[in-house]
């Protein structure tokens, strides 16, 4: 192989194909010489000579596609006057292979139809009309009538996918498509003669049927053969084509200038309503992708053309039973019977529709009454479908399903959560009061019989899905529903979990009516002590904490005390703790300043006792990495919770007169998180830094002091320096990203105070320079920091740029580590460095340092992003190199006319594909764009093409879309 590597003759190809097909260890180089050979000038001439019908299939095979290839992606290689002999030839080995092998017949037809695509506009405009007289039984005698008439409507399907498929410049793609459009009738014609022919054979009213499907989609007056529609309703009744003309319908259905066509529409709407007894064989002889098919019409037509069908409900009356039988069948569609997905997948389909029917009618600015009075009984038999489909089968069977289909069913389950809220939208009190019917039978019934808990189960899970919706103010149903959740069997772990996520997903409702907390507090904490319903109950009381904080004082001693002996013992995981905290810092801002102290000293040293313990760990593991993690998210939760100093919410009754008067006693005290804060600071102090530094450390440690300075703001400014300390330890420790954003969020925090200039200085000196230092000895493996860095430094400039004034810090050598990093090849990366390089272009004239740096090196960096541009770089991080070019525009525009000005004349620079004429006209456009910014990335974008030798190609064309 190595030997002929670089020859593409037919023998060649034809002995790598063998390799290819019966040399497993040579497959990979195979494979590339026969995609270089495909694009290769020579493919031309050989393809043909891979045709011969003597030759092995696979070396036939090769030859179509290689075929195919050359018309469909180097047409530009061929001169006009092989256009005719080009097309002969394919005609003749069209006829040639019309018998088949079928599938090197296919790529054939496809090689034909991109040629006609190619063609069509200038050399071959009778195209269509040529092929239909061409592919006639008279001029083909070694084929069938059949066979003929196969190879023709099988070309003509093709021809339209193939020009959806095939990139052709804007203006003549409108060109082609109107000359492809030209000749409908005839196709229309030719298909209509096949499927109403009674006696036409059922293969080729399946290609008639994809023809017609094909071409509807490229031209929409397709649409207004209505014969043609009759004719595809009339073949899903012929077992034989039913599928393929319900796929053909439904296509049809979705195109979108359908819309134009609402005749058509209400047409399709007569023919479904008919289904009636197609749906029952299909369901009888349980064909459960001829009833997919059937629903896929059916819901296509409904959900792409609601509006048409809600107004016609409206002004044409003598449609509505026709229409509101349509939406029927969509309810017995999800309604269907079996446990989805083991039994049936056929109710899924419907979801979207619901949506969009509640949308159109929520939203309609007509008749809204009359549609609600309509649409009702619709909606409560979607409500009661709905709770049957919801339910989990018997425990015995559900423990046997794989885990794909508990999947499955957990997401089903969410959608028609979805879909119950979007009944809740057209019933309101309705849906509630039908709910509460369900959820009192469901009770008795789980009573009577503790096996059918299912029913019960999923009338809370309902409640659920409509709490987002529901009038915070609804003080009838609701509350009723609260109540039954006092009385629920407490030995069904699914149902106390369902209504401990219920209670939470109410938690915006509790807080207005917070008598029901008394109802709904007990069962949260009992939850506490069962690992089966940990989470819900966790999660809940975080939800209620956070919503209704203000009306707890009289369950907060309980709720703490009950979180304290949940955190000592050991049902409760690591995230559930940590959700436990939420609570308790929640919780606790309520209470008396001496109380929160008092507390906080039984909560902490059994955190802080731990994080010492493996700290100081000479044995270090993963699993002691995991503890000091787990106890820092702990305290990370603690600081984002507990704040005395809170305002008020709104929303919810007024606070009680002993938690308002406690929240102004607290206003005068320090934030207890300082004291938290104090005692993490004096711990990490006291161990010394001898601990080692693991990145899931630094990242929760980094964590933990953002939200306490989050919380603290300025308060923190006496702990400024440990801090400070730390973050320089782990960075150069354990370089990562969280101790760089925790260093912006100081220095912009403290960017006013005077008073700690001097060390915020220095510590962002040292930042930067130990980024430099470690980045300089491996920069291609140091891209993830150095984004992070420049991300930083970035903000600092827009936010904080009295620290670039500093002498401590050097302008310069940021400037050069930036430029630097354009060479990189990751985008983030080089955007980074390129928004960093043109916020300090632009505020350079405000630091006499950072003007010196861009007067110096600003040469070399627009030498580096026409580089950039040039193809030194890929080419997704080319159009960032416009915003650099924008800001030296703006502010160095003499320099920039000047640095530009030289670089023309350079040979071969920045690319040996571009001439000296473009680079003065890219030269001249990029110095008149001095605000338009969309424009020079353009600009931009399009010289990278050029001096990478793409512009004008398909990949090109594509990318450009792409970034449009």
């Amino acid at each position: 192989m190595e030997e002929i590597s670089t020859q593409f003759t037919v023998e060649n190809v034809e002995l790598i194909l063998h390799c290819l097909y019966n040399d497993a260890g040579s497959q990979a180089q195979a494979n590339t010489y026969l995609m270089n050979a495909q694009i290769s000038p020579e493919a031309w001439t050989f393809a043909w000579q891979l045709l011969d019908p003597y030759k092995p299939s696979e070396t036939q095979f090769f030859g179509a596609c290689t075929l195919h290839a050359k018309v469909s992606k180097q047409w530009s290689e061929l001169p006009a006057d092989h256009y005719g002999p080009l097309r002969d030839s394919l005609l003749k080995v069209l006829f040639t292979y019309i018998t088949g092998p079928k599938v090197i017949l296919t790529r054939l037809c496809i090689a034909m139809s991109s040629y006609v695509i190619q063609t069509i506009d200038t050399f071959w405009p009778s195209a269509i009309s040529d092929l239909i007289s061409a592919l006639q039984p008279q001029n083909i005698p070694n084929a069938s009538p059949q066979q003929v008439a196969n190879v023709l409507l099988q070309l003509l399907t093709i021809l339209p996918e193939e020009f959806h498929t095939t990139h052709i410049a804007q203006p003549r793609s409108g060109i082609i498509k109107n000359t492809l459009c030209g000749s409908l009738e005839l196709v229309m014609q030719l298909v209509q003669s096949v499927l109403s022919r009674t006696s036409s054979p059922a293969d080729l009213c399946e290609i008639c049927l994809k023809c017609y499907s094909s071409w509807a989609i490229l031209c929409s007056e397709v649409l207004e053969h209505k014969s043609l529609l009759l004719l595809a309703f009339d073949s899903v009744y012929r077992d034989e084509i039913s599928q393929t003309a319900l796929e053909t319908l439904v296509n049809i259905a979705n195109i979108s200038e359908c819309t134009k066509y609402p005749s058509l529409i209400l047409e399709m709407v007569d023919h479904i309503s008919k289904f009636d007894d197609l749906l029952k064989r299909a369901s009888q002889d349980c064909d459960m992708d001829k009833l997919n098919s059937i629903y896929g019409l059916i819901i296509a037509v409904a959900e792409n053309h609601c509006q048409l069908l809600i107004n016609t409900i409206l002004d044409k009356p003598q449609k509505k039973d026709t229409i509101l039988k349509l939406i029927s069948f969509i309810l017995q569609c999800s309604s269907t019977p079996g446990q989805y997905p083991v039994d049936e997948i056929c109710s899924e389909q419907a979801f979207g529709f619901w949506y969009t029917l509640q949308d159109t009618i929520v939203s309609s600015s007509r008749n809204f009454e009359t549609l609600l009075l309509i649409f009702h009984p619709i909606f409560h038999a979607l409500l009661d479908c709905y709770l049957v489909k919801l339910r989990y089968p018997p425990e015995n069977v559900y423990k046997q399903w794989r885990s794909d289909e508990k999947e499955s069913f957990r997401c089903y389950r969410q959608d028609i959560g979805d879909s119950i809220m979007y009944s809740y939208n057209i019933l309101r009190n309705a849906a509630l009061a039908n709910l509460l019917t369900h959820l009192e039978i469901a009770k008795t019934t789980v009573i009577n019989n503790p096996s059918q808990w299912q029913y019960l189960e999923a009338c809370i899970f309902a409640f659920k899905e409509i709490s987002e919706n529901v009038d915070i103010k609804e003080n009838n149903l609701i509350p009723r529903f609260m109540n039954h959740l006092r009385n629920i069997p407490v030995d069904n772990l699914r149902i106390v979990s369902g209504s401990m996520e219920a209670i939470g997903a109410f938690a915006e409702w509790i807080n207005v009516h917070p008598d029901v907390l008394s109802c709904v507090v007990p069962l949260l904490l009992m939850g506490l002590q069962n690992a089966d319903v940990a989470v819900s109950a966790t999660f809940a009381l975080k939800d209620i904490s956070r919503d209704c904080f203000s009306s707890m004082q009289p369950f907060a001693g309980q709720i703490l005390h009950a979180c304290m002996d949940a955190l000592k013992g050991n049902v409760l995981k690591s995230r559930e703790k940590v959700r436990i905290i939420a609570t308790i810092g929640k919780v606790l801002s309520i209470m008396p300043y001496a109380y929160i102290m008092e507390y906080l000293d039984s909560l902490l040293p059994p955190i802080f006792n731990q994080l010492q313990e493996h700290l100081c760990s000479r044995d270090a593991t993963v699993n002691s990495a995991s503890i000091i993690v787990h106890n820092l998210h702990m305290l990370s939760m603690l600081f984002a919770t507990l704040d005395i100093h809170y305002d008020k919410e709104g929303g919810g009754e007024e606070s009680e007169p002993e938690c308002s008067r406690i929240q102004a006693n607290n206003q005068n005290m320090p934030q207890p998180v300082l004291h938290v804060l104090e005692r993490l600071l004096t711990l990490l102090r006291t161990v010394g830094y001898n601990w080692e530094v693991k990145e899931q450390i630094t990242e929760a440690l980094c964590e933990a002091l953002k939200r306490a300075v989050s919380m603290l703001s300025d308060s923190c400014k006496m702990f400024l320096q440990d801090m400070l300390n730390l973050l320089l330890h782990l960075y150069k420790n354990c370089p990562h990203h969280s101790v760089l954003d925790m260093t912006k969020q100081l220095l912009i925090l403290f960017v006013k105070d005077d008073d700690e200039r001097l060390s915020l200085s220095k510590y962002f000196a040292e930042i930067c320079d130990h980024t430099i230092q470690i980045s300089t000895k491996d920069f291609r493996e140091s891209t993830n920091i150095i984004e992070s860095f420049l991300q930083v430094l970035d903000q600092i400039i827009r936010r904080a740029i009295v620290f670039f004034k500093d002498e401590t810090v050097s302008p310069s050598v940021l400037f050069h580590f930036a430029a630097s990093a354009l060479n990189l090849p990751e985008k983030p990366t080089v955007k980074a460095a390129a928004g960093f390089l043109a916020e300090f272009i632009m505020h350079s004239r405000e630091v006499p340092s950072m003007l010196n740096a861009v007067n110096n090196q600003g040469e070399m960096l627009v030498m580096q992003v026409l580089k950039v541009i040039g193809g030194d770089s890929p080419r997704p991080v080319v159009e960032f190199m416009s915003d650099i070019l924008m800001a030296f525009n703006k502010k160095y525009f003499d320099n920039l006319c000047r640095w530009l000005g030289s670089f023309p004349r350079q040979e071969g620079f920045p690319s040996p594909r571009v001439t000296q004429r473009q680079k003065e006209d890219f030269a001249r456009t990029v110095l008149k764009e001095r605000s338009n910014k969309r424009r020079l990335k353009e600009v931009v974008m399009e010289f990278g093409l050029v001096c990478r030798g793409i512009i004008g190609t398909e990949y090109a064309a594509q990318s450009y879309q792409s970034f449009s």
